[in-house]
């Protein structure tokens, strides 16, 4: 905040143990000495208030009545002031006008974790603006905005949080400290290894009797070491002459990745639609877009002929570039920015859709997927997803109880 021509500011510090009334004393005490609140922020912490004001008032106003009336105050109710002056206050939070926001989830986030990032970031005239501990229950999770003097890319911050993440088994997500980062509307999940536990296409490979090459030939497509179109029709050719009725047991048997189905449930009372964009087949898809409600289900479609696969795909693959357009169909027809899309996956042909998401998030994903993500989860439960999103472990806890009660 910058000060009006001809005015001064103060900075009023206020702590000690909460109670009632404490704002509404200060504030009547500095109107008569013609003092504005230009800003204010307050918290309680344990029981106990941090409360700071940023006041305005003629440059002829002087400090010294202000001081005497909270110092007064501060006596009758135990709380103590400080008071500082001067222009310069407000230049630190104008000077480091460029912000993220950095979500750290982990078992546990121990001091010497965060003596290292609170290193690394004074190290790189990064500054912490403010640190929120969003749960600490069965996951630690801590939010931090940070300010920078210059405009630094997401993925320049990204970067030299990659050696932190490494050291301290720490899941991050980077993000610019926008409107969009909790203005969400859409989510698109791969399904294989993202929104399920497996690789369908390999559990059909063991129904085929194919399952050693199945595997080879998915490992490496999604690892990025061959075309994924190549793979895909070298894979369904393996399951020429499976039976449809096998695919129907399949399907009633697949396991769903832990927090899954909360996940879609609580997104959906939030108002997002939820999407699966996948390099896997129609047949799942269109039954688990039932099963689980989900607003939209995308993939490949497999030639079907007297009841059985005849080894071929029909229709336009869904592959990396696939993924990608579909995404941006869906924001446009929905009236989002893509912007306000999450994508998750975790395999090489799910990178354009990452990068193109307002928040891409890489879920137990492969090196190479990871790299070019602005978050990542290498824990299987995919609600963790919704920190990510600025939700604290309180008004999860909330979240679950009301879509329980609805369900």
């Amino acid at each position: 905040m910058i000060p009006s021509s001809g005015n001064r500011l103060a900075h009023v510090h206020v702590s000690g143990d909460d109670q009632p009334g404490i704002l509404a004393e200060i504030i009547e005490r500095m109107i008569p000495l013609q003092w504005n609140v230009m800003d204010i922020k307050q918290f309680v912490f344990n029981g106990l208030l941090n409360l700071s004001l940023l006041l305005e008032g003629p440059e002829s106003n002087s400090l010294k009545p202000l001081k005497e009336s909270l110092a007064e105050y501060g006596r009758a109710s135990g709380s103590k002031f400080n008071v500082y002056s001067g222009d310069s206050l407000a230049e630190v939070e104008i000077e480091y006008k460029h912000r993220h926001v950095i979500t750290l989830v982990g078992w546990r986030i121990d001091a010497p974790a965060l003596l290292e990032i609170t290193r690394t970031f004074a190290s790189l005239d990064i500054n912490i603006l403010r640190i929120e501990q969003l749960d600490y229950s069965t996951y630690h999770v801590i939010e931090l905005v940070i300010g920078t003097r210059k405009l630094m890319p997401v993925l320049d911050v990204l970067n030299e949080m990659v050696r932190f993440k490494e050291t301290h088994q720490v899941d991050i997500a980077v993000q610019e400290d926008t409107l969009f980062r909790r203005n969400k509307r859409l989510i698109v999940l791969d399904a294989d290894k993202t929104f399920l536990q497996c690789e369908v296409i390999d559990e059909m490979g063991k129904l085929a009797g194919v399952e050693e090459k199945m595997v080879a030939l998915t490992e490496k497509a999604m690892a990025g070491e061959i075309n994924f179109k190549t793979a895909l029709k070298k894979r369904v050719a393996l399951l020429k002459g499976l039976p449809v009725s096998k695919l129907n047991q399949l399907s009633k048997r697949i396991p769903l990745t832990p927090g899954a189905e909360d996940l879609v449930r609580i997104l959906h009372h939030l108002g997002y639609k939820v999407a699966i964009v996948s390099g896997g087949f129609q047949f799942f898809i269109d039954r688990l877009k039932r099963r689980y409600r989900l607003n939209y289900g995308f993939a490949n479609q497999l030639k079907i002929e007297n009841g059985k696969l005849t080894g071929e795909v029909t229709g336009e693959i869904i592959d990396a570039k696939g993924k990608e357009r579909i995404l941006k169909d869906l924001a446009r027809k929905e009236g989002l920015s893509v912007r306000q899309v999450v994508a998750v996956g975790d395999g090489a042909n799910d990178i354009h859709m990452l990068a193109q998401a307002g928040l891409g998030i890489a879920f137990n994903a492969k090196p190479i997927v990871q790299k070019h993500a602005r978050a990542s989860i290498n824990i299987s439960n995919l609600q963790l997803i919704l920190y990510f999103l600025g939700i604290n472990g309180k008004d999860l806890k909330e979240l679950h109880e009301i879509v329980s009660i609805s369900s």
